[in-house]
């Protein structure tokens, strides 16, 4: 009796998924440093990095051995805090805050060479010198705005184009002038919020977009949890998150929140796992999001603390949705569903229906052709995502669809359907691009923006086969754009990411 209950309780254990960390934090390796509040940090490719806050140690990590390894000085003058943080491309940008032996606030600005592994000055930022301001970066160009001078709040924003190392004006940030605000970029928009506005003002909740193509802003839904300054943000594919921050002079907090800009709309997600904080690091590797360092006040003593603890987000791995099933034939069918943003790959399952037995097959792009099936036959199918498949992070199977298969034919079935994946999605450096063909065709494969401007990758006569092309990124700003391929007259486009 023993026996058989041990092994029911092995056979329920067994069933239970192991390592599925959604909407979840974990924490990772504490910060190389000292302990630390107001430093900068952003990401270059698979890396992270993290610098100033007091001193002019900067250190790189590692997420694929949680390791980090300390990097050249900063730059600048020493004791660097208050300064804005951001990376382009392959370079990472730093500027103003407050620093130099005198603690004077400043406008230089010094761009980091991760490969060589060494700062060089750039223009100066031509606004008046200033701490707690705002930057980030959209496609191939940095922002930098708002932030506090020696006596006034700024709402003042500014372009910088690293290829000519210059910088233009842009049109003023419409909310109140402020400093202590947090941002983002989201595709080919960025975000401004939360912070401390002027006395009369206060403390803000406040979101505003702006759009680089008509340099204007437009104010979009507030954030709904309390209004803060200090707050940590940064984006995951096609979601921007606003975490952490204080909202009194003596009370951190530690809830996180996410904004979708398709719908405008908020929703609230785990709270951060650590202590409650503001002035900390916050930016993203990959599909998560990471937070570190920052400054905590314990309400017994009335005194602060500085943090050197790191800890990395995994977001929702959602299930997918616009399930269609098409081209069906006696022995193949087409499936596909909506793109879901996070997911590296998908696991699409099918039987017959009336068994039990599922057979599965992993898509790159967000549908597959189904083969082997039997002609005139009812199946089943469902789809799931799979956010990271080192640590078997995947959504929920998708509901399940059915289709039937038509009759077999004596003839041989024309396969027209055009066959297009890119893996990997995101693309960090490079990605193939793959496609068959079932006869000789002319192909022509473009990269196309959001604003409809494309890039001719293959314009060629190919054999009957499969095919496949590589995509370098370099020469592409990151953002969203999509992968047409034309053949024998029919089009077929996937959605991917560079960053």
């Amino acid at each position: 009796m023993k026996k058989n209950v041990l092994l029911l309780i092995l056979l329920i254990l067994g069933n239970i998924p192991v390592g599925r960390t959604q909407d979840m934090w974990n924490q990772k390796s504490d910060f190389g440093g000292t302990s630390r509040a107001n430093a900068i940090g952003f990401s270059i490719g698979q890396k992270g990095y993290l610098g100033t806050g007091g001193d002019k140690a900067f250190w790189e990590y590692d997420p694929s051995t949680d390791t980090w390894t300390q990097k050249a000085n900063f730059g600048g003058g020493a004791n660097r805090t208050n300064a804005v943080g951001f990376s382009i491309g392959n370079f990472g940008y730093v500027g103003t805050g407050l620093g130099g032996f005198s603690s004077e606030l400043q406008n230089d600005f010094w761009q980091y060479d991760p490969v060589a592994n060494t700062w060089n000055q750039k223009a100066d930022f031509p606004g008046v010198p200033r701490q707690w301001a705002v930057g980030f970066s959209i496609g191939d160009k940095g922002y930098l705005g708002t932030g506090y001078t020696s006596s006034s709040f700024k709402k003042d924003f500014w372009e910088y184009e690293p290829a000519m190392d210059t910088w233009t004006e842009k049109a003023e940030f419409k909310g109140k002038p402020r400093s202590m605000a947090t941002g983002f970029s989201i595709g080919d928009k960025g975000y401004i919020g939360t912070g401390i506005a002027d006395n009369i003002y206060g403390i803000t909740n406040d979101l505003w977009e702006y759009d680089p193509v008509t340099d204007g802003w437009f104010k979009k839904a507030a954030l709904p949890g309390t209004a803060r300054a200090g707050a940590v943000s940064f984006s995951i594919s096609e979601r921007g998150y606003i975490l952490t921050g204080r909202d009194t002079l003596f009370n951190s907090l530690n809830d996180m929140w996410e904004y979708n800009p398709i719908a405008d709309e908020w929703i609230q997600k785990a709270d951060f796992s650590g202590n409650e904080r503001h002035d900390a690091v916050g930016f993203t590797i990959g599909n998560k999001g990471y937070i570190g360092t920052g400054r905590t006040y314990d309400s017994t003593c009335t005194c602060s603390f500085l943090l050197n603890d790191f800890w990395a987000y995994n977001p929702d791995c959602a299930t997918p949705s616009g399930l269609t099933t098409t081209n069906i034939k006696a022995t193949t069918a087409r499936v596909s569903w909506n793109v879901v943003s996070g997911a590296q790959t998908y696991t699409v399952r099918y039987r017959k229906t009336g068994t039990m037995q599922w057979s599965k097959t992993s898509a790159l792009s967000n549908f597959k052709k189904l083969t082997g099936l039997m002609p005139n036959t009812q199946y089943d199918w469902g789809v799931k995502s799979v956010c990271d498949a080192v640590n078997n992070i995947s959504s929920d199977w998708s509901a399940t669809q059915n289709f039937n298969t038509k009759p077999l034919r004596l003839e041989d079935e024309r396969e027209e359907e055009i066959s297009l994946e890119v893996f990997p999605n995101p693309i960090a450096t490079s990605a193939t691009i793959s496609f068959s063909t079932v006869e000789s065709s002319d192909i022509i494969i473009e990269l196309l923006d959001v604003a409809g401007r494309k890039s001719r990758l293959l314009d060629a006569s190919v054999e009957a086969g499969h095919h496949e092309l590589s995509l370098d990124r370099a020469g592409f700003s990151d953002g969203i754009y999509f992968v047409r391929l034309t053949m024998n007259e029919q089009t077929t486009m996937i959605k991917v990411a560079i960053e």
